[in-house]
């Protein structure tokens, strides 16, 4: 897969979670509100990957990849890991209690690590 660049947009949105708490922390709770196959397409793009470089990573083909961001597909767990996997990602359950300080962790490493 090629190396991730970051955009001035995603460089804007790192500056602007890192110095504001508050906005991280909704940000982060509405991406988890997210369907799972959503947020991996999202991070998908983010890290500027084409469905069929992730495809290749996966050793699927791209409709595959494109069956599985689909809103109707139910995509099994085991997909769902493998395609975070590949995009350099990890699952994670978060109690709804700890969701703010998970928030502002990723907020205050988000300006010393870039996007990742």
């Amino acid at each position: 897969m090629r190396k991730v660049t970051q955009s001035g947009f995603d460089a804007h949105l790192q500056e602007m979670l890192a110095k504001n708490p508050k906005l991280a922390e909704e940000y982060t709770k509405q991406f988890a509100d997210l369907p799972l196959p959503t947020q991996l397409s999202v991070m998908r793009r983010r890290k500027w990957l084409s469905q069929k470089a992730v495809a290749k990573a996966l050793r699927v083909k791209q409709p595959h990849v494109a069956r599985m961001e689909s809103s109707t597909h139910d995509p099994r767990l085991s997909s769902v890991v493998s395609q975070a996997r590949a995009l350099h990602c990890h699952l994670m359950v978060v109690p709804d209690e700890l969701l703010a300080k998970v928030a502002q962790l990723v907020a205050a490493n988000q300006q010393a690590y870039g996007n990742s």
